[in-house]
């Protein structure tokens, strides 16, 4: 139980800071409704949950891999998130779910997770939560499987637990404003979005030269 409590919290705290991700999560539930937002935010949880699991596994040659990858990932993820950002910016913000395309939730999941893929330094920060839960382990057979297992559920659920407790938030306000300000929102966060996307392209080969 220890291990659980602990790694929820640390998967929560490691999704919390609000970055595009979670602007695109916001605007998604303001324009589409709680369901689209949170599953945007569960493609991001289940991309953590695999990075969580390459951590603990200690999988060094694809760690070092992604490593020697990561300018290309980031201009990579710079473009989705121009994309998205662009899109997120001309939508017109329509509260009814009805109006979401049929494949839209799927959309939405796909985005956030291969964005959040697209950001191989994510595993570090998960290298050092198993460091710091469990300091003699460097791998899953120090560990412990089943530890392991419980580490990673519960990375998972405090992921979880942030994105729900995000669209939730976002859920109620679009209750309380009125559809033409929802619209402005939507715009200005997608406009946001894209300049994330701007800055990680630029960012990510300001650091080769």
């Amino acid at each position: 139980m220890y291990y659980l409590t602990q790694s929820i919290a640390i998967g929560f705290m490691i999704a919390a800071p609000v970055g595009p991700i979670g602007l695109l999560c916001i605007q998604r539930t303001l324009v589409g409704g709680w369901k689209l937002g949170f599953i945007t935010g569960l493609g991001a949880a289940s991309a953590d949950l695999i990075y969580g699991l390459l951590g603990a596994l200690g999988f060094a040659t694809i760690i070092s891999l992604l490593t020697t990858s990561k300018l290309w990932l980031s201009i990579a993820g710079g473009i989705i998130l121009i994309y998205l950002g662009v899109s997120a910016a001309k939508n017109d913000a329509n509260y009814s779910a009805k109006v979401q395309k049929p494949h839209s939730s799927l959309k939405a999941y796909l985005s956030t997770f291969l964005l959040t893929l697209s950001n191989p330094m994510t595993i570090f920060a998960f290298i050092a939560v198993f460091s710091a839960i469990a300091p003699g382990g460097n791998d899953y057979t120090e560990i412990g499987l089943a530890r392991l297992s419980i580490i990673c559920l519960g990375v998972f659920l405090g992921s979880i637990a942030w994105w729900i407790t995000l669209t939730s938030i976002g859920y109620y306000f679009a209750s309380k404003i009125e559809g033409s300000k929802i619209k402005v929102i939507s715009s200005l966060a997608g406009i946001s979005i894209v300049l994330f996307g701007c800055y990680t392209i630029a960012s990510a080969i300001a650091t080769t030269l």
